[in-house]
């Protein structure tokens, strides 16, 4: 068996234990998914690229569904791994007329880095937004520098420091291994729980699947969701032709870098939901859209009439999706956090460290991604659910279980020599889209599942947040 094949069995093992939970789609339809091309190296032991692989591959595979149930046609998929590797981060491989964007760690106002603690332990703060670095700075009352933030975190014991972090909501938390995670509660809990998790919360009638051109041409998207995962599963549905609004406040706006990359396919405006005639604007968008996106912390919609039984019953038969960091039970299930954090709590990054140091994934983002394409996924499961017996459903995904579900696929035997200590982008040429913006000609990475029969493509090039303003358009 080649190298290519026992990767192809391997992805299609993964979707088959995606699907097998939900009972929507099953083993024999990936069948219809091929992959090509040169199979990526990076410096990790980690097999990165099988679980994005998996991730799209399902999404993909929910798509190919969904046309056959309209059409009575089935398409073949096909998935090229290095452009698939590359969704891992695409932002590193993204250009602003013809010049690359600075590193986002360049752009952050806290730097993000491993600390050790009075017990020998590493913390990894986070403070990526202004709000977020002040309360860093204020909880452990020093500068802002490498050298002052170290000496401050030596003077904590690193459970005192999370859970000090964690009372004051600021994203933070120490590197532990895997079985250390499986030990704690709130491990044992994730474990616990499908990699996607699809509830049922309310009954409606079926509302079978419909499509003209594309097969998502009559889906309308409310994206709720800031930074990447949330907007992720937005994105990924406009590639086959949903109509996708993301709203955003005008004063919590996402990185630029990350807004050109998590904005493509989708128009944009500004609610500012501590307003009342904007929360109510809100209502009247979910009342219209099919899926409702949101990664905020968990229960924060909710309190504000924005949780996925509160909508339901404004529009039965809404798919609401919700990416978490930890999940949304457990003793964890208030707390907020970031990507890094799932790789860091879990184990992963202790993993990919050496003497005793944890280290992030050679890509830097791992979780964001994946749980995007993982959120888009499970969409298009209830999606099915919806159009065959009808109801309203939660979809939950979450960046530490997407952690713990690359754990899931085992490790190397070791590092391939050919690329220790080699950047992630090292010998990557993925295909790059140019495309005229708001911003000037953009050079950014295709989607990566191409279809035999609907063109994978976005329709629209990414805009400035609030260029639109909030509301669906006339057709559907």
């Amino acid at each position: 068996m080649t190298e290519h094949d026992d990767l192809t069995n391997q992805v299609h093992q993964s979707i088959a234990a995606l699907f097998a939970p939900h009972e929507v789609l099953n083993a024999a339809s990936t069948k219809r998914l091929g992959f090509y091309g040169k199979i990526p190296k990076f410096d990790t032991r980690h097999k990165l690229t099988v679980p994005i692989a998996s991730a799209i591959g399902a999404y993909a595979l929910g798509i190919e569904k969904w046309w056959h149930m309209v059409s009575g046609e089935h398409q073949t998929v096909a998935i090229d791994w290095v452009q698939a590797a590359c969704a891992l981060n695409p932002g590193e491989f993204q250009k602003q007329s013809g010049c690359p964007f600075p590193a986002l760690s360049l752009l952050t106002e806290l730097k993000a880095d491993f600390f050790k603690t009075q017990d020998n332990r590493w913390f990894f703060p986070i403070g990526s937004y202004p709000h977020l670095r002040d309360a860093v700075l204020d909880t452990l009352n020093c500068p802002n520098n490498a050298q002052a933030l170290s000496t401050a975190v030596g003077k904590w014991k690193a459970l005192e420091l999370e859970e000090e972090f964690a009372k004051r909501k600021i994203p933070g938390v120490f590197a532990r291994t895997k079985d250390e995670w499986l030990n704690h509660p709130q491990g044992r809990w994730l474990a616990g729980t499908p990699t996607i998790e699809i509830i049922k919360i309310a009954d409606s009638e079926p509302e079978p699947a419909r499509a003209t051109s594309r097969p998502l041409d009559h889906l309308r998207v409310l994206d709720l969701g800031h930074v990447i995962a949330g907007p992720i599963v937005a994105r990924s549905l406009a590639e086959q032709g949903a109509e996708v609004l993301r709203v955003t406040h005008p004063m919590l706006q996402d990185p630029f870098r990350q807004v050109i990359d998590t904005n493509i396919g989708k128009r944009s405006a500004f609610i500012n939901l501590d307003l009342e005639k904007d929360k109510q604007k809100v209502l009247e968008l979910c009342a219209g859209a099919d899926v409702v996106v949101q990664s905020w912390r968990p229960g924060s919609l909710s309190k504000r009439g924005l949780g996925p039984e509160q909508l339901a019953a404004i529009r039965p038969g809404l798919i609401y999706v919700t990416v978490t960091a930890f999940g949304d039970g457990g003793p964890w299930q208030e707390r907020g956090g970031f990507e890094q954090l799932g790789q860091i709590v879990c184990g992963v990054a202790m993993s990919e460290g050496e003497a005793d140091r944890p280290r992030l994934v050679p890509t830097y983002l791992l979780n964001d991604y994946l749980a995007g394409y993982l959120g888009a996924s499970g969409v298009m499961m209830a999606l099915i659910r919806r159009a065959t017996e009808g109801g309203s459903y939660h979809v939950k995904v979450s960046l530490t279980k997407a952690s713990m579900w690359v754990q899931d696929h085992g490790l190397e035997s070791e590092v391939d020599p050919r690329v220790k200590g080699k950047r992630f982008t090292a010998d990557l040429n993925p295909i790059l889209e140019t495309r005229d913006s708001p911003y000037g000609v953009l050079e950014q990475l295709a989607p990566v599942a191409q279809f035999s029969r609907t063109k994978a493509h976005w329709v629209l090039p990414p805009v400035p947040n609030g260029a639109h303003p909030p509301g669906w358009s006339a057709k559907k």
